[in-house]
This record gives C-alpha cells, structure tokens and sequence, in this order.
C-alpha cells in the first residue's frame, strides 16, 4: 500500500494539473506548449493530461464543488496572468488540504485501498497540519 502523500503526488497533483490545464486550453484557447509553460511542466505532460492518460483521477473531483471552485479559479488567474510560479504553486497546497477537509484525498486513497476501511490518519488531522 502506498502512502497517502505517495497517492497525492503520484495522483491528486497531477488530476488537479490536468483539469487547471484543460480549462487554460479549453477555455482561454492556450496552445498545450503555452499552458505548460506556465504551468511549470512539460508540452508532452499536457498532452497526456489533454488525452486522459495522465490526471485520470480528476473526473472524481467533480463530486467536490469547493474544490473544483478553487481549481477553477486557479486556471482562471493563471490564464489571465494574475499569478507567479510562487503563488501558483501556493495555490496548489491549499487544494489540496482544502480536499482533504472536504474528504476526497481519502476517497481516493480508500479507492484504490479498500482495506483501509476506516482509516482516520488524513481526517484525524496527522497530515498537512497547518
């Protein structure tokens, strides 16, 4: 079993990446070199998100209103240039404990590792203490 900052790293970050990226492209009409441009990654990294292959994870996401609200607004600043690499990346931290108040790191986690049944490490406040 994975860690739970190993399944955020290797999942939550990348499905947040991907929606922030499809939204820049779909939306605000960013070529995928441009939207990796400024999201600090790589043209071939947007493709994959753009083609489902990586970020597979994010069609959960939309359960979550608050969290895709903050997503959201991040593409959307980050589109109009209203944010550097260092808020940006602030911005990414806040999603990302906002999902774990609001739960979906742990349904992720439970997903993909049934047998933590009751599992209250993220809940119980031991993770991403502020």
């Amino acid at each position: 079993m994975k860690p739970l900052c190993e399944v955020v790293s290797q999942h939550v970050l990348p499905a947040v990446r991907a929606l922030v990226a499809k939204k820049m492209i779909e939306s605000h009409g960013f070529s995928q070199k441009v939207a990796a441009e400024r999201l600090g990654t790589t043209q071939p990294a947007i493709s994959q998100y753009m083609g489902s292959l990586r970020g597979q994870k994010s069609r959960v996401f939309n359960e979550y209103p608050k969290v895709m609200e903050k997503i959201n607004e991040l593409a959307e600043d980050i589109a109009k240039g209203e944010t550097n690499t260092e808020q940006t990346t602030l911005r990414f931290c806040q999603i990302c404990r906002l999902m774990l108040k609001e739960g979906l790191i742990c349904k992720l986690h439970r997903d993909m590792y049934p047998s933590l049944g009751t599992c209250s490490i993220c809940m119980g406040g031991n993770v991403c203490k502020e």
